[in-house]
């Protein structure tokens, strides 16, 4: 079978029964891979990636025989419906519910992968598993760059659940990557005690060097494999692990990235896609890059309301610090513009915004990744400078531990204020409320002691787990929290899934004008 991409936006994948009536299977969407068996006057027989309902309810990848056809209203013709992959244009990027986390994968028109981020807990492995399928020690998934933006768990704990599954036991949950370059801001977390001494606020970040009367951080880290392990923090020495992994399997740059390091993303430019590397910022100190403390916003009470004053941002905080000082990158492909912001706060996303009204970077970007999945610690003038035409929050509440309150209503509701003027509708999505959900009810947990899965069996009686869990009310995931955006640098396509298979939330956006408009979809 000839390997193409879809060429239409949208297209139902249908397939006969026994009676020759045509039985729905799927979706599948612009630039997506098919394997074309056949193309007749009528429509495009293809095989193509799907799910297929197990006995015990759960799904696993498989790939449907079906056929795709426009619609008898359309002046497509099957053959448009498909391209051969390498004439193909489209970039995908999938913003992936994670829960309270941040995982984005870009992948270019040429199959070069990047993963931003990766959240804490398996759901990102699980979703790179099911896309990048039938992978092996031997056949590793090549994965052209990591960008952990910053060193909070919640954005790279999940990447080491990647190299954690392949001890696992089910085929298709098993992920092997080989990734070619790690990317990351420089700032490795110490351990919160040493010899059973809490450790001060600037010093859980490395050395510092006071200037200004304010401490700057001067112990960058470019490998993080050379930290010592009793110098990070239990997250940093999983990941540390599984990169030297990585790295027995082939050469793995690691690179520490600050403000103007384009060149890192060269290896790009045959896909046409440009990267800019806009933050952190640092400061010279001896001729030498550091990264400043950042302070705690006070809250409008604490300033009565007043307009913001230069005191606004207090003391020295080391996670204020980490956050604001995240790998922000612009991708640029033809006319769209993405711009990923890790956990930029306030301070930082003022310092940036100085940078862009200065002239020496632009922020003004067709898709935005918000920052810090939607924090009440925003720059109002960062969200006016990128203007964005769909906004995308990653968030969620998987446990009282992980809630923050996020995304905060005033974040959501200045988003859309300052989306792109002109532009009537703009969109913003939430990954968690792209997620589905179904009711199961309660359920009761095996509670007898067993062996191979089998209750063990003392004087005739099941032997009772002393130590089970009780029964609970339980939900199960209909379907994944994806928003998946698609262009060839004209146009833009945005879309999500649903708990309904065939049911999808669906937009275009013409971006050759001025102010981009919605466009209509193209259907097969």
């Amino acid at each position: 079978m000839a390997t193409h991409v879809l060429n239409v936006d949208l297209a139902k994948v249908w397939a006969r029964d026994a009676n020759g009536d045509r039985r729905y299977l799927s979706t599948v969407a612009w630039g997506d891979p098919v394997q074309v068996a056949e193309i007749t006057d009528a429509h495009v027989r293809i095989k193509t990636a799907g799910f297929e309902e197990q006995a015990d309810g759960s799904v696993k990848w498989t790939f449907l025989d079906g056929f795709i056809e426009p619609p008898a209203a359309s002046d497509l013709a099957p053959a448009d419906c498909v391209i051969e992959t390498p004439a193909s244009r489209v970039m995908k990027v999938d913003f992936v519910d994670v829960q309270q986390g941040d995982g984005a994968v870009v992948e270019t028109p040429s199959g070069k992968v990047l993963l931003i981020d990766g959240g804490v807990n398996q759901l990102f492995a699980r979703y790179l598993a099911g896309r990048f399928r039938s992978t092996s020690l031997d056949k590793p998934r090549r994965i052209d760059a990591i960008v952990v933006t910053h060193g909070d768990a919640d954005h790279f704990r999940g990447l080491t659940e990647i190299h954690a599954s392949e001890a696992g036991s089910t085929s298709y949950k098993r992920l092997f990557i080989q990734p070619e370059r790690v990317f990351h801001n420089g700032l490795v977390k110490r351990p919160s005690k040493v010899d059973g001494r809490s450790v001060k606020e600037t010093e859980m970040l490395g050395a510092t060097t006071m200037i200004d009367s304010r401490p700057v951080i001067t112990e960058l880290v470019d490998d993080l494999t050379a930290v010592p392990d009793e110098e990070m923090n239990e997250p940093f020495r999983e990941w540390k692990q599984a990169v030297l992994a990585y790295g027995q399997r082939g050469p793995v740059k690691m690179q520490r990235l600050e403000m103007g390091d384009d060149d890192a993303f060269d290896f790009l430019g045959d896909d046409g896609l440009d990267v800019n590397v806009l933050g952190p910022i640092p400061v010279t100190v001896d001729g030498a890059p550091g990264l400043p403390f950042l302070g705690t916003p006070k809250t409008d009470e604490e300033f009565g309301g007043q307009p913001v004053r230069p005191d606004r941002f207090t003391g020295n905080s080391a996670s204020h610090t980490i956050n604001g000082h995240s790998v922000v990158l612009k991708m640029t492909y033809g006319r769209a513009r993405f711009l990923f912001t890790g956990d930029l706060n306030e301070q930082a996303g003022e310092t940036l915004t100085e940078q862009h009204n200065e002239g020496r970077a632009s922020l003004r970007a067709e898709v935005f990744k918000a920052p810090h999945h939607g924090s009440a610690d925003f720059s109002v003038p960062l969200l006016r400078a990128v203007a964005p035409v769909v906004s995308v929050v990653s968030s969620g509440d998987e446990s009282a531990q992980q809630e923050y309150i996020h995304p905060r209503a005033t974040l959501v509701g200045s988003l859309g204020k300052y989306s792109r003027p002109g532009l009537e509708q703009p969109l913003i999505f939430v990954t968690e409320m792209v997620a589905f959900f179904e009711t199961e009810g309660w359920v009761r947990p095996e509670f007898h002691e067993l062996e191979q899965g089998v209750a063990v069996v003392e004087e005739g009686a099941a032997v009772v787990d002393p130590d089970a869990e009780p029964s609970f009310f339980a939900f199960s995931r209909a379907a994944f929290g994806i928003v998946k955006i698609r262009t060839d640098g004209d146009r833009l396509l945005v879309w999500t899934n649903s708990g309904q298979t065939a049911l999808k939330e669906t937009y275009a956006f013409d971006l050759s004008g001025r102010t981009p408009v919605r466009s209509p979809l193209r259907r097969a």
